[in-house]
């Protein structure tokens, strides 16, 4: 079974945000048909990843999970671009690329670090910025530079990256779960996606709105 399929990747996010939850719970909440939800569950439960009790599934090895997805789909193989700019920090090519994608109506969503940030205080530098945009040719529209921060441009696999993303401070950041699937595909991550994926499912994130 391919769990990053468009039906099956709906049915892997929800279980991450939501590890204890019932089938048809599943399927109302991810519109996935419940005979298509049962396949993956049964699938999941078969490979010790989710455990049933009482008409429940519990997620009990999100890490085995996320390794699944990952061996799947290598956030290596979306990128589309690599460069530097003129810039010395971060948050100063956050911004330049958020403004340009902006200035040349091209849909953009900060992943990864670049998305992380936006939600969750995690202390680290992180040592590169990760976005996924619709349209890569807007990489002819950048200037390049000699700065110390890669940037690494994504094409969306599956059009629910860019539709559900959320404006936060004034710039496009993927959703939760996306993130941390993004920061564990890509190698470097992946504590910062345990953590973050702890935090939310216990619900105390910081209010990013």
């Amino acid at each position: 079974m391919k769990l990053t399929s468009l039906k099956s990747y709906r049915v892997i996010r929800f279980l991450l945000e939501h590890p204890v939850s019932s089938q048809l719970e599943i399927s109302r909440k991810t519109e996935v048909a419940l005979g298509y939800v049962n396949k993956i569950v049964n699938y999941l439960y078969d490979i010790n990843i989710v455990a049933k009790k009482s008409r429940r599934c519990i997620l009990r090895e999100p890490i085995r999970l996320l390794e699944l997805i990952s061996f799947e789909r290598p956030l290596k193989w979306l990128e589309v671009a690599s460069f530097r700019l003129p810039t010395t920090s971060i948050i100063k090519s956050e911004e330049l690329i958020g403004n340009i994608c902006q200035k040349h109506q091209v849909g953009y969503a900060f992943t990864v670090f670049s998305g992380l940030r936006r939600y969750f205080e995690y202390h680290i530098s992180y040592p590169s910025v990760h976005v996924y945009v619709d349209d890569a040719k807007v990489v002819e529209r950048i200037e390049r530079g000699e700065g110390a921060v890669p940037i690494i441009l994504l094409k969306p696999d599956r059009p629910d990256i860019l539709a559900g993303s959320s404006e936060i401070e004034g710039y496009g950041v993927c959703d939760r779960i996306q993130i941390i699937v993004d920061l564990f595909s890509g190698g470097l991550g992946r504590d910062a996606a345990m953590k973050f994926l702890e935090v939310i499912q216990r619900g105390d994130e910081k209010d990013s709105g």
